[in-house]
């Protein structure tokens, strides 16, 4: 016998005691890119006696297509990850198979189903950068979806100080504690649409930058001079690799210039003060700053020339004059004075009372606190009464 086709609602069914999909078969759900989809048309068992033949069914697309990535079993299974997002629309027959089943009246159904395919939800970035112990942190989380997504650290836990916003997906904050963190963020927009991404943050001490004499370690303040060589270094710790020195600011003195191994010496040309500020970059990008200042003295000399003549009897006093140097600084003399006389080694001055008239010759030198010299003869007359 040959049953009578009818189309009812939209399902093409065959003739008496009509084969049909079960309810679960018309609630196609969504698909998400990127994530697994599963989805099964089937009918419910005929119950025999020549009214059908009972599952196992044959299934497949008469037309139309699925989305891109999905198949269809024989046996109605939908599977397979969407890599697009869409709307596609198919048809799907649903047949009895009488293989080995002579008592059954074959009969088939065919509907029209859609499956829409929304965009997946992505989030980034790949890696995280290291964090510094005290310094401002700032790990913006991305993500391919404009909704709104709630976010959650999902596992393992953030480096001390930091925090992550569970609406803007910012992690942020001043880490604390030198170590490695591992830990997952979670992002949610809502039950189909969720992803989760695994980061590490590593946190390491800062760099800092140290200088040698004649630096002062609070004041950062050296002294130089003239035409003498300076010479101090910058060391930098905490940090891992090569160091990499530069002049970020400000000047040096000319003839002075810092070296790629953080010294800075030369012999400066011109008085002056000299503010700068030195970086220092560590192969993983830390860097710290050196804000250094150098006082440069006109070089250390004996002004004075000559010494107004003494008299025999009356008191004398003459402090010789002195230009440039660095205190603190130190008199010496060479040769016999008038008697009567004394020099101030402190305060380069010569006095007295002159006993006797004549002509004396005297060498004075001068030190500074860097060690520049300046020497004079002089020539002290004393007169007769």
């Amino acid at each position: 016998m040959v049953a009578s086709v009818a189309l009812l609602a939209g399902v093409l069914v065959s003739a008496a005691g009509a084969l049909r999909f079960n309810d679960e078969s018309y609630l196609t759900p969504h698909g998400v890119v990127g994530v697994p989809y599963f989805h099964r048309f089937t009918a419910p068992p005929s119950g025999g006696g020549g009214a059908g033949c009972d599952p196992p069914y044959i299934v497949k697309v008469d037309s139309g297509e699925l989305p891109p990535r999905l198949s269809l079993t024989a046996d109605g299974v939908v599977s397979g990850i969407p890599t697009q997002p869409g709307t596609w629309s198919f048809w799907i027959s649903i047949k009895d198979d009488p293989t080995d089943k002579p008592w059954c009246n074959p009969m088939s159904a065919e509907r029209e189903f859609t499956i829409k395919v929304i965009a997946g939800l992505v989030i980034g970035p790949e890696s995280a950068g290291p964090g510094i112990v005290g310094v401002p942190y700032s790990l913006p989380m991305t993500a391919t979806l404009s909704e709104p997504k709630t976010w959650s650290i999902a596992a393992g836990a953030l480096p001390p100080g930091l925090t992550l916003g569970t609406s803007s997906g910012l992690i942020s904050g001043a880490p604390t504690t030198v170590g490695s963190y591992a830990f997952t963020v979670r992002a949610v927009v809502d039950a189909a649409r969720s992803d989760t991404k695994s980061l590490t943050i590593d946190v390491r001490r800062p760099v800092t930058i140290a200088a040698s004499t004649p630096f002062a370690a609070q004041t950062r303040l050296a002294r130089a001079e003239v035409g003498l060589a300076f010479g101090a270094s910058l060391g930098a710790t905490g940090g891992s690799g090569t160091y990499t020195w530069s002049l970020a600011s400000g000047t040096l003195p000319l003839g002075v210039a810092l070296a790629v191994s953080g010294a800075i010496s030369g012999r400066p040309s011109a008085a002056g003060v000299y503010r700068f500020t030195v970086a220092v970059a560590d192969t993983e990008g830390r860097t710290a700053t050196y804000e250094g200042t150098l006082l440069v003295a006109e070089r250390l000399a004996i002004v004075t020339q000559r010494l107004r003549p003494a008299k025999v009897g009356s008191p004398y006093r003459s402090k010789l004059a002195v230009s440039g140097g660095v205190n603190p600084k130190s008199w010496s003399k060479r040769g016999v004075l008038p008697p009567g006389f004394v020099f101030d080694r402190t305060l380069g001055v010569l006095s007295g009372t002159p006993r006797k008239a004549g002509v004396y010759r005297i060498r004075v030198d001068l030190v500074d606190a860097l060690g520049a010299r300046s020497t004079r003869t002089l020539v002290v007359l004393v007169r007769p009464y």
